[in-house]
């Protein structure tokens, strides 16, 4: 197939196998022969582009990557679907605010508090660092208004401040909440503070966080009113919810994230699937949207599964947390794919704007999906030309390729085999890529000045 560069005066001939055009669904009305070259600007990038925006999901190798821990479990019955690395502890960072609200909800229940029942922001409650909703002291705050701020906008100082108002200070609602994970059966876990805020002494496990949201949805289902809200209106300032997968999937309804550098980036996530309540615990990813689409693609996965062994049944480990800093805030160990390693078949898997969400997807395929695919290769590998990048594996038969992709589907995800010469097609061009220096043509010049003009998209 003939192509044009914008940059010459000449035709450039680029190895493109005509299957991989059918494939892709791309067609010339003029034939080859009417490519001209003004048109190939936007043509060439185009075919870039399309070339991997195959689906968001990925059946990858188990040696795809390092897989934090995962759990999914039915949110009804407390049956575990998927259960990987379940007991190895980590930093809760904000999940410990579930373990708050859980005792807030206690506290409403034996009459010892009411939603209108109204705390004073203290030094104490107002010193705790962002995420906050930055109330002064000496201002009055009900405990409704503080839960909204604690669960919708993960406010460290409405959890220092519920602290206060229940137990008298954060030193002793912190015993309290020790005292409640044992009586929940949270062998794992111990907690410091209310809010999260790194301390070494402050750990759990996936295992644990999976008892305390099953806890709080079977005894407070309440809660679901403040953790499902999207926003949080506080006069003219409009908070958005930190669950960024309620924003991307609408089969999401809540739950709660957590973030600090040593525990990267924590989700527990609810959602109705299919009319089955599904609960996904993922740990450790590099950022709010991997975490998000660590979460879809293990919850999405996994809801067609049966579940026999219970939450209690699974076993924490003894030891000490990773401290994910180096990989989550230092750009660490992130698995990049050079497209001269690609052979034999294999598969495309969606199109991100961040290397760390299509590490995610493989992550959680991973982490659901043991299967046949040990001898694949897999990773992440970003689009010539551009800042996109794709969850990929390769090096499978065409059987196994098409048998991916069967799994895929009928899990709700999209998938699209790839064949030999299509890898090839795609290593070529990122060869051309390399040759012109990583420089962009004119009409990607021009499509990225036009979406610099867009407003900027969620962070």
């Amino acid at each position: 197939m003939l192509f044009y560069r914008a940059s010459f005066q000449r035709p450039v001939h680029c190895p493109i196998d005509p299957s991989a055009i059918k494939m892709l669904g791309m067609s010339f009305p003029g034939g080859t022969a009417s490519l001209q070259e003004n048109a190939l600007a936007t043509s060439f990038i185009r075919l870039i582009r399309v070339f991997l925006a195959a689906g968001l999901m990925l059946v990858a190798s188990l040696a795809a990557a390092t897989a934090n821990p995962v759990v999914v479990y039915d949110g009804k019955t407390g049956k575990v679907m998927v259960a990987k690395d379940a007991g190895k502890p980590w930093y809760p960072a904000s999940l410990t605010k579930l373990m708050t609200a859980y005792i807030v909800f206690q506290a409403i229940e034996q009459g010892k508090i009411t939603l209108q029942t109204k705390g004073t922001v203290t030094t104490t409650s107002s010193a705790p660092p962002p995420s906050k909703i930055g109330f002064l002291p000496g201002k009055e705050v009900s405990v409704d208004l503080a839960l909204k701020g604690l669960l919708i906008k993960s406010a460290n100082d409405m959890a220092a401040l519920l602290a206060e108002v229940v137990a008298g200070s954060q030193d002793k609602f912190a015993d309290l909440m020790n005292k409640t994970a044992r009586d929940l059966g949270m062998t794992g876990s111990h907690f410091v503070n209310p809010h999260g805020l790194h301390h070494k002494d402050q750990y759990t496990t996936a295992r644990d966080m999976a008892v305390l949201s099953y806890a709080l949805l079977s005894k407070y289902p309440q809660a679901k009113e403040y953790y499902s809200r999207q926003y949080l209106k506080l006069g003219k300032r409009k908070l958005r919810n930190t669950n960024y997968l309620l924003r991307i999937w609408d089969k999401a309804d809540g739950m709660k994230t957590g973030f600090i550098c040593p525990s990267g980036f924590n989700l527990v996530a609810t959602a109705n699937i299919d009319g089955r309540q599904v609960v996904g615990v993922v740990f450790g990813t590099r950022s709010g949207r991997a975490r998000a689409q660590k979460a879809k693609v293990v919850m999405e996965t996994a809801a067609s599964y049966s579940a026999s062994t219970s939450i209690g049944d699974l076993k924490n480990e003894i030891g000490t947390p990773p401290n994910m800093r180096k990989t989550v805030c230092g750009g660490k160990g992130l698995r990049m794919v050079n497209a001269d390693k690609f052979s034999g078949w294999g598969a495309t898997f969606g199109k991100f704007k961040s290397a760390a969400e299509a590490e995610a997807v493989i992550n959680g395929i991973q982490a659901v999906k043991v299967n046949a695919f040990r001898s694949a290769g897999s990773g992440v590998v970003r689009i010539p030309f551009t800042k996109d990048f794709v969850p990929v594996t390769f090096n499978i038969s065409k059987t196994t390729s098409k048998s991916l992709c069967e799994q895929v589907l009928q899990a709700g995800g999209k998938c699209e085999v790839v064949t030999p010469s299509v890898f090839a097609s795609f290593a070529s061009l990122s060869g051309r890529e390399k040759a012109r220096g990583g420089k962009a043509s004119s009409g990607e010049k021009k499509r990225r000045r036009r979406k610099r003009r867009k407003p900027a998209s969620d962070k």
